[in-house]
């Protein structure tokens, strides 16, 4: 194992309208002396110590060797170690690492959608109380590895099977903690379309992974052991687009969602999204919807807030 992995996915309408959608998940293996957090996330998740971060998503992290530290704007410091849980909430300050002379594994997930908001509304969750002490139990280890290994080996098509993993293990943190009564967590639905060919698999998890890197199909290809030709042919026979499509799409959809959830200037949803500047995410704003970043914006939040009126929890 490596000793650090994380994999980000895009997130598409039909995800959000489940109720409960993955926007990344893996694990980092800190060794004592090592720098905390590991290198290569996307801009949105990255943070210094010194600055901590915000997020428009909730994430849960679950330390399972070492120690480390904890703080947020709701709770002020608290010290971590093997087997505590942090629960992480959109627009939160927070901060965390390990001790230095001592490391820590962990364990973490990123999500959002309307069943956590109403967890949340009902109180079973709040941001004054995001440290679970459920030590290191099946009951979360289980449906966390069962979530790394779909996300990692499961053919594309399983956003519902993960969102189900991050239930049981919302649950499992509830049933270690307080007398709450059992959920029963469907596994989604079973007539989910899979791409069959193992390297356009792979190919998708990459994209999904990597589209806010420079990646080109000549990187993408030479990654599979795969000429650029072979991988594009392979690609549209099996999904009935090109991998610059896809790649496309999946810079599209993290772009519109930055501008919906978050206060970031373009210049930095660019960078997060895998666009070369600020007038390059401006051109394929203007390609995909023929508006421009900003009037997106405006629009997507009036959208999230009609469909609130509408939906009301």
């Amino acid at each position: 194992m490596k000793e650090s992995e994380f994999r980000y996915l895009p997130v598409r309408p039909r995800d959000t309208q489940w109720g409960l959608h993955v926007s990344g998940a893996g694990w980092a293996n800190i060794p004592a002396g090592g720098e905390y957090p590991p290198a290569g996330h996307p801009d949105l998740y990255e943070f210094t110590w010194d600055q901590g971060r915000t997020l428009p998503e909730f994430q849960v992290v679950y330390i399972l060797k070492g120690e480390g530290m904890f703080q947020s704007s709701a709770t002020g410091a608290r010290p971590l170690q093997a087997g505590d849980a942090v629960m992480l909430f959109p627009g939160v300050w927070h901060r965390y690492r390990p001790v230095k002379t001592i490391g820590w594994e962990e364990l973490w997930v990123g999500f959002q959608g309307e069943q956590i908001e109403r967890l949340v509304l009902n109180r079973f969750f709040s941001p004054e109380q995001p440290l679970f002490q459920p030590g290191l139990t099946d009951l979360i280890l289980e449906p966390f590895n069962t979530l790394l290994d779909r996300l990692w080996r499961s053919p594309s098509g399983f956003p519902h099977l993960i969102a189900a993993n991050v239930m049981e293990i919302l649950a499992g943190l509830l049933a270690t903690t307080r007398q709450e009564s059992h959920q029963l967590i469907l596994q989604g639905p079973q007539d989910v379309t899979a791409v069959k060919d193992r390297a356009v698999n792979d190919a998708l998890r990459i994209i999904w992974s990597e589209s806010h890197t420079d990646l080109s199909v000549q990187q993408l290809a030479k990654r599979l052991a795969l000429s650029p030709r072979s991988l594009q042919r392979r690609f549209h026979q099996a999904v009935q687009r090109t991998v610059r499509d896809e790649l496309f799409r999946c810079r599209i959809d993290r772009a519109e969602r930055l501008l919906r959830d978050t206060d970031l200037s373009m210049q930095e949803i660019a960078s997060a999204s895998g666009f070369s500047s600020h007038d390059s995410l401006a051109r394929a704003i203007q390609k995909a919807h023929g508006v421009t970043p900003l009037k997106l914006r405006k629009n997507l939040r009036l959208m999230a807030e009609s469909e609130q009126l509408d939906n009301p929890t």
